[in-house]
């Protein structure tokens, strides 16, 4: 198997370790929108929150650390929201439903893997000896860079964030958020289900027999619509200014890999950036994408083109989605999905499955691929919460916090028996 990093590079012992991290930061995500609208709230009050204060232009944030201004740690987040957690949950009590579960995955994010070792020149830390071998131990390791919600009424919210870690770089789109002003574009967004034909990139041009690949259109115009910010250039595309943060970090840090997550309509807009992130030459390859519960994003042909650049080593993509989820099925007529998808069943009752879309298959594996998939097969009035009773999504205490919180519980607590299967599956891939 050719490894696209280099012979030096040691691909992750399990895919859990990979999918918990992805899942993390996909429920970050959601927090920082929270702490961000909470800043914006205190400077309209005249208050002042603790560790805490705005740019000038009162646009994005800068959360005070002992040396850097312009990024923040988990840990130093979760300072941030336990300093100013009275003013946080009076005015976003959504937060609070799910405190427990954000310290969880804030403290996961923190933690240092026991047995990182890290490259002394790419890297700033005190230097830690064990035995003979010399390794790094990272200052501020994980660091969130950037986050992108200033005109969440009318654009997609990002985040990027650096991992000393697992040395990469994680960009992690935002899902539907009904309660920071952005539900409506949102759900606007979830629901524009025409086919958007767009150019097939050069890099998979020749390769695949389409002269056009078909994408939901509603995720294309997110992504590629042109920014609303006034100081932008008129043709200033979402996209370009996303890749222009991710390049900028590539530049500090050239040995990095790219991952791309999110969750729900994040998810959605994850794959699809990961696929033309991947077919850009100055991104190192592979692109990896990991998301949760998303929704179909394209047609047959975004599946050849997807097809062929996991083939070539350049794309990688796995999405976890809970059994009977319906959001994860639509939309239907014309849509398919694409990369590795692992199935999981409420409490483990049965074994996760794992799928890959084959276009060989004849016409009866497909038909029966298609009914799993199915809306009529995955219709769900509720989800679990994260104690695992049934709640109604009409009822109050159901915000889209909890049930963001519910789901990532539901894949860890299956994942763990999926992870030979996974990473024997993918590394067969390349």
């Amino acid at each position: 198997m050719r490894n696209p990093y280099g012979r030096s590079y040691k691909w992750p012992s399990n895919i859990y370790d990979e999918l918990t991290q992805m899942g993390d930061l996909s429920f970050l995500v959601y927090q920082l929108g929270y702490v961000n609208s909470a800043m914006q709230k205190a400077k309209e009050l005249g208050i002042k929150l603790k560790g805490m204060t705005l740019d000038e232009a009162g646009a994005k944030p800068n959360i005070k650390t002992s040396a850097l201004k312009s990024n923040i740690t988990p840990g130093e987040l979760k300072k941030v929201i336990e300093d100013n957690l009275e003013f946080l949950q009076e005015h976003f009590p959504e937060l609070g439903l799910g405190l427990s579960a954000t310290y969880k995955s804030l403290d996961e994010l923190e933690e240092m893997p026991s047995d990182a070792t890290y490259d002394l020149s790419s890297v700033g830390g005190s230097v830690v000896s064990s035995g003979k071998a010399k390794f790094v131990k990272p200052w501020r390791a994980v660091t969130i860079e950037e986050f992108e919600d200033r005109f969440q009424n009318k654009e997609l919210v990002y985040s990027v964030i650096k991992d000393t870690h697992h040395q990469r770089i994680t960009l992690v789109f935002r899902g539907t958020e009904n309660q920071l002003g952005a539900g409506i574009t949102d759900w606007l967004t979830n629901v524009d289900i025409g086919i958007e034909e767009s150019d097939v990139p050069e890099a998979v041009k020749g390769n695949i027999e389409d002269e056009t690949i078909g994408l939901h259109k509603g995720y294309h115009k997110y992504l590629f619509s042109n920014t609303v910010d006034d100081t932008d250039d008129e043709n200033f595309r979402k996209y370009d200014q996303i890749k222009e943060d991710v390049l900028g970090l590539f530049k500090k840090f050239p040995k990095y890999k790219l991952y791309v997550t999110g969750h729900s309509l994040g998810a959605g807009v994850s794959t699809m950036a990961a696929f033309f992130l991947a077919c850009e030459p100055d991104i190192p390859k592979p692109v990896s994408c990991i998301n949760f519960a998303s929704p179909r994003i394209g047609t047959m042909s975004f599946l050849r083109a997807c097809q062929y650049l996991e083939k070539t080593c350049q794309l990688k993509i796995l999405r976890a989605v809970n059994a009977h989820d319906t959001i994860a099925v639509i939309p239907v007529v014309k849509y398919v999905h694409v990369g590795f998808q692992v199935t999981l069943h409420k409490d483990g009752k049965y074994a996760p499955e794992l799928h890959y879309p084959n276009l060989k298959l004849g016409w009866q594996e497909w038909l029966k691929i298609s009914w799993r998939n199915s809306i009529i097969a995955s219709i769900n009035t509720g989800y679990v919460s994260i104690y695992g009773q049934p709640r109604s999504l009409s009822r109050r205490h159901d915000s889209t916090f909890l049930i963001h919180s519910s789901r990532y519980y539901m894949y860890f607590r299956t994942m763990v028996t999926i992870v030979n299967v996974c990473t024997n599956q993918l590394h067969k891939s390349f």
